[in-house]
């Protein structure tokens, strides 16, 4: 996965909605894999996740995580780490 922030998720997840919906909000750029497709399923599972929604920032992972989580700041800073 290249650098950036990549969003694994599915339509009928809440939280999944939440973090798309937070992302757009403050125009932080992401990649949004819906797991209904096969290939994005691969991917989610090839970076080790089991729980929706799933991120990828920078080089940081994290699963299951509510919006709430992390800050607007704290993404930015993370991306900014290169």
């Amino acid at each position: 996965m290249s650098k950036g922030l990549t969003l694994f998720g599915k339509e009928d997840c809440g939280l999944c909605q939440g973090w798309k919906k937070k992302l757009e909000n403050f125009h932080i750029p992401f990649k949004y894999l819906g797991l209904e497709s096969a290939d994005n399923l691969a991917e989610f599972a090839f970076q080790g996740f089991s729980k929706i929604p799933a991120l990828v920032i920078a080089d940081r992972k994290y699963e299951g995580i509510s919006p709430s989580a992390l800050t607007t700041d704290e993404i930015q800073a993370l991306l900014k780490d290169d």
